[in-house]
């Protein structure tokens, strides 16, 4: 049996190599839907991760307070009483919004300039950081300040969505992405200029609480829900929970757009191989002539669509982690400011060429099956 396999393989070969154009174009059809596989997926295993990596570094596995609506209607006080919970490190109150600059909007934070530092672990790319008393400063992320193209010492007016007075704020820096995950977020100010700014002083509208211990994160979140019945709690793990089950929808569609491809790839394999045993009728009645048995006839046209398959899936695997870097500068081209990572996951790699195999396999069944059936003596009148 080693023998024969070995023989099988070496006519398949010589045949895929007597017809170079034509499996040629076989192949690149498996590259194409291998390729976008690995590429798709890479780019969706790289979000997940640096989303998971950036909640951490935010985070810290903590839990986050804050009111059903979403609204900035959390008062302030309520610091007090969770700092008072068994298991509590740190409680930092906070401000999300989105305001416009101009025309643009923009993510903002309001928080105090130390819990900024310690808790987003952000770092300067230009300028300084805020003052604690410093309520009409303002910091922005270095791409959304290139964006609105906004310099340092500018005069800036934020104005709050669906009306309302806007304000002035002076900038004093540019702050690089946050985090391994590199968030971009559009700017900081003091949480007392985001109360004044909302006419909202007193009230914020999270809590981010800081635990001491992981492991009593369960026993915080159901004392904070017994305390606050009207407020939302979640936990750390369960916004993670949330985010993989976003993420693996997203792979989902991913998947089923490179399958797309790959099934083109697998028709291509199928008509390939039909097209082999057609033209090598003569030859498979001189096989069987001389002794050849029906499983033989079988394998050695199934090792021509192995072979086609191993190819594509090398290739495909390849250019697949190419084609992030084609996507990354696709996406900076459109402007986006969106980081997409490159994260090589080997389970990927390895899936990736299994799923050509599998599919060289199955689109070469039916034709090697048709071979092998073919009558000796009909085979040889074949011209």
């Amino acid at each position: 049996m080693p023998h024969t396999s070995i023989v099988a393989f070496k006519m398949a070969y010589r045949n895929i190599t007597r017809r170079k154009f034509r499996s040629a174009l076989t192949i690149l059809g498996v590259v194409i839907g291998i390729a976008t596989i690995v590429s798709l997926m890479t780019v969706g295993y790289g979000m997940r991760t640096q989303v998971k990596t950036t909640l951490n570094e935010m985070l810290g596995a903590g839990i986050i307070l804050s009111s059903r609506s979403g609204a900035v209607d959390v008062p302030e006080h309520v610091k007090d009483m969770v700092l008072n919970v068994s298991g509590v490190k740190e409680a930092v109150p906070v401000i999300t919004t989105l305001v416009n600059v101009g025309e643009q909007p923009v993510f903002t934070v309001g928080i105090n300039p130390e819990d900024a530092t310690r808790l987003y672990h952000v770092s300067l790319e230009d300028g300084r950081l805020l003052k604690p008393d410093e309520d009409d400063g303002v910091i922005f992320g270095a791409s959304t300040a290139a964006t609105l193209g906004i310099k340092i010492n500018d005069t800036v007016t934020l104005n709050v969505q669906g009306g309302g007075v806007g304000k002035k704020f002076h900038v004093v820096g540019f702050l690089r992405a946050i985090g391994a995950g590199e968030l971009n977020i559009g700017c900081f100010i003091t949480l007392k200029a985001a109360q004044q700014l909302l006419n909202r002083e007193g009230y914020v509208s999270n809590l981010l609480i800081v635990l001491d211990d992981p492991s009593k994160g369960e026993y915080v979140e159901q004392t904070l829900r017994d305390m606050f019945e009207d407020a939302s709690v979640v936990r750390e793990e369960e916004l993670m929970r949330h985010i993989d089950r976003i993420m693996n929808v997203i792979n989902g569609v991913l998947i089923a757009l490179g399958s797309i491809s790959l099934a083109v790839g697998a028709l291509g394999i199928l008509n390939t191989v039909m097209m082999s045993v057609h033209e090598r009728r003569r030859e498979i009645g001189m096989l069987k002539a001389v002794g050849a048995e029906r499983w033989h006839v079988l394998f050695l046209f199934l090792s021509e669509a192995l072979i086609i398959s191993i190819i594509g899936g090398l290739i495909g695997c390849g250019l697949g982690l190419a084609g992030v870097y084609l996507i990354q500068w696709l996406v900076s081209m459109i402007g986006l400011n969106l980081t997409v990572p490159l994260l090589i996951a080997p389970d990927i790699l390895v899936g990736a060429f299994a799923v050509a195999i599998i599919i060289g396999i199955i689109a070469g069944i039916y034709p090697s099956w048709k071979a092998s059936n073919v009558p000796p003596v009909e085979a040889l009148r074949y011209e």
